[in-house]
């Protein structure tokens, strides 16, 4: 046995114990490098949640600050009977009430029209249609509308419509604007008026049952 191979022979337990040392250590570097990538990655997709999150919040407290802005000025047009249900039926009977409350001739006479969409200025109004559970056949259940009551007195004085008037305004469960008046036929018992009064009414949402 040569020298050099008897070396070799005693080296050989040596060299596979460095081998497996190196072996070991290049493993826990590359390790070391994948993790320290997959941290990186897992850090950055958690840093675009929360920045997703921190905007979603956002968002939610200034719908809450738009909310609690608002909300007396919303349960102000409720309490009026500007939003909810549009109360039709109690249009009419005030209207008889200030009449007769007010001491006016027995000549009055009316026609509450079915409401109709509301729509911006310049846009065709929709065509009358009969509406189905007091709603425009048409639209949305919570879309805007117009309702408009016309009614007739005669042998009435000026004063005395604009009396009418102010008590309908002041005790009606609504909100109105006189879209027009005229007097006309003069008589010695007073005039003919005919007006038209709008009324404007946006309906809550209907909320749907859960399935």
């Amino acid at each position: 046995m040569t020298p050099a191979l008897s070396i070799f022979k005693r080296a050989r337990r040596p060299l596979n114990l460095l081998a497996g040392a190196i072996f070991l250590a290049l493993t826990l570097v590359f390790g070391s490098i994948y993790g320290r990538d997959a941290l990186k990655s897992s850090l950055a997709q958690s840093r675009v949640q929360l920045g997703a999150q921190e905007l979603n919040l956002t968002t939610k407290q200034e719908d809450l600050r738009i909310i609690q802005l608002h909300v007396d000025q919303f349960r102000a047009f409720r309490s009026q009977g500007l939003v909810g249900r549009a109360d039709r039926e109690g249009w009419v009977e005030q209207l008889v009430a200030s009449r007769e409350q007010l001491k006016l001739p027995d000549t009055l006479s009316y026609i509450l029209k079915p409401p109709q969409t509301l729509t911006e200025p310049g846009t065709p109004e929709p065509a009358a249609v009969a509406p189905a559970a007091g709603a425009p056949a048409g639209t949305g259940p919570d879309a805007p509308t117009t309702h408009d009551l016309d009614f007739e007195l005669s042998g009435i004085h000026e004063q005395e419509l604009l009396d009418l008037l102010g008590d309908y305004r002041a005790k009606v469960h609504g909100r109105f604007r006189v879209q027009s008046c005229r007097l006309g036929s003069p008589q010695q018992t007073g005039l003919l008026a005919q007006c038209t009064l709008r009324f404007f009414n946006l309906p809550e949402a209907v909320k749907l049952p859960a399935p």
